[in-house]
């Protein structure tokens, strides 16, 4: 089993547009075979997802990177998983309790270092992933509601982590962060971006992400959909 562990986890980790159908059927197989022969544990794609999540990150905040464009192989790996013939029965729920989870872990990461803690990458790549189950209808109308923005404005001080954090949300969600927060909360985000020094960023001006938060302070730019669809964010 030992053996079987060692070729499934790094699935994840490895995952690109190049090699994805390919490490799809990679893990169906060995997972196949796991299943039929060995004790697989009935959270081991759950836990296969949850615990590679940021290895394969692109987020690097020295370059001014905040966007993860590995978060779509993450989601798409989940969404084949629950669908698929094999790992289907063993992945019910899959990307709500992925979300659930990430929803606990960026609230607790939040207050650790609000607290004084260590700043983890995991958060900025669970922001990612948050936003994009956000416009796909994963996370409660409630935590768009009440919590997600109300937690990065709640502290007194407007960190550079509130700063990357908003930029990540607004710029995959914010047509759904305006369609279900409250104004005065969305508002009140733009108000503290527009007025946030950027001097503290360790962006320099040829960076996008710096060029983002820019662009985000002057106009908003969101198309939010009307007629009952899920909103959708004009990127």
């Amino acid at each position: 089993m030992e053996e079987i562990n060692k070729v499934l986890d790094p699935v994840v980790s490895k995952l690109s547009d190049q090699n994805y159908t390919q490490s799809l059927d990679l893990y169906r197989l060995w997972f196949d075979i796991g299943q039929t022969y060995y004790h697989i544990p009935r959270e081991k794609i759950f836990n296969t997802i949850w615990s590679r999540r940021a290895t394969n990150s692109t987020i690097n905040l020295s370059n001014g990177k905040l966007i993860n464009s590995a978060a779509n192989l993450i989601l798409r790996f989940a969404s084949d998983a629950e669908s698929d013939p094999i790992l289907g029965p063993h992945s019910s729920g899959l990307q709500s309790r992925l979300c659930a989870t990430s929803l606990r872990e960026f609230f607790r990461n939040n207050l650790k270092e609000a607290q004084g803690g260590a700043r983890p990458h995991e958060i900025y790549v669970d922001a990612n992933l948050i936003a994009h189950w956000a416009n796909l209808g994963y996370v409660t109308e409630t935590s768009i509601r009440n919590h997600i923005l109300q937690s990065l404005i709640s502290h007194q001080t407007l960190h550079d982590r509130q700063v990357y954090l908003l930029i990540i949300l607004f710029k995959l969600a914010g047509a759904t962060f305006e369609a279900y927060a409250a104004p005065s909360v969305v508002d009140r985000c733009f108000e503290l971006l527009k007025s946030r020094r950027l001097d503290g960023l360790k962006f320099d001006g040829h960076h996008p992400e710096r060029r983002e938060l820019e662009r985000v302070k002057q106009v908003r730019g969101f198309h939010v959909a009307k007629g009952g669809d899920r909103a959708k964010t004009n990127v």
